[in-house]
């Protein structure tokens, strides 16, 4: 299996969401792609690391990326932002900073290979 099946899969998978969005119920929910496509999207960053690399520093990235949650909760939380206003953004961030690492793996990936 090539490494880049991840992502192209990833891709793929979004750009269904964001059909289902537009065109079915789903735009009646509060949710948005980017609230629906966080974990997948590390779980995709997982695989094409792994695969394009050899190796996954996920978790590291993500421990990184927690870390830097907990000090953003504790800046923006005491300029009066509402705790469950600031977890949804930050779920979003999430997914928005997973496909960022997939962009970056992807791009190495290619050097690579």
């Amino acid at each position: 299996m090539q490494w880049w099946y991840w992502p192209l899969g990833g891709l793929l998978f979004c750009l269904i969401l964001i059909g289902a969005n537009q065109w079915t119920a789903m735009k009646k929910l509060r949710l948005h792609v980017l609230d629906i496509i966080t974990l997948p999207v590390w779980v995709i960053a997982h695989y094409t690391m792994g695969y394009a690399l050899g190796v996954s520093y996920i978790e590291w990235i993500l421990l990184f990326w927690f870390a830097f949650g907990a000090i953003l909760a504790w800046f923006l939380l005491q300029k009066n932002w509402d705790w469950r206003h600031f977890w949804h953004r930050y779920w979003q961030w999430s997914g928005l900073f997973g496909i960022a690492v997939i962009i970056v793996v992807m791009i190495l990936g290619f050097i690579n290979h």
